[in-house]
């Protein structure tokens, strides 16, 4: 994972340093992710958003098979218990205070 994170973050720099890149990325994302070693899988679909200083977009995960039949404590820990804040610090999305 932490490699496919290295990827997805030196292909984010690329994009910020060449326009034209980041339009084919927004328009064609698996033929680009395909360019850095990142291929998808057949049947799956990618969407590219830009966040802007006035707007932020956040991927919900689909909920887990099974979802309706967890108890409130079973989903809690099926959703990884991360702070999602942390997680868009980390990745430099957005900054708020916590």
């Amino acid at each position: 994972m932490t490699e496919q994170r290295n990827k997805l973050a030196e292909l984010f720099a690329a994009c910020w340093k060449d326009e034209a890149l980041k339009q084919r990325f927004m328009s064609d994302p698996k033929a680009v992710l395909a360019e850095y070693d990142m291929d998808v899988p057949d049947g799956m679909d990618v969407k590219v958003v830009e966040n802007a200083d006035n707007t932020v977009h956040i991927t919900m995960p689909a909920a887990p098979d099974g979802h309706m039949s967890l108890s409130d404590e079973e989903l809690s820990a099926a959703a990884g218990g991360i702070r999602c804040d942390a997680v868009a610090k980390a990745a430099g999305y957005f900054s708020w205070n916590t």
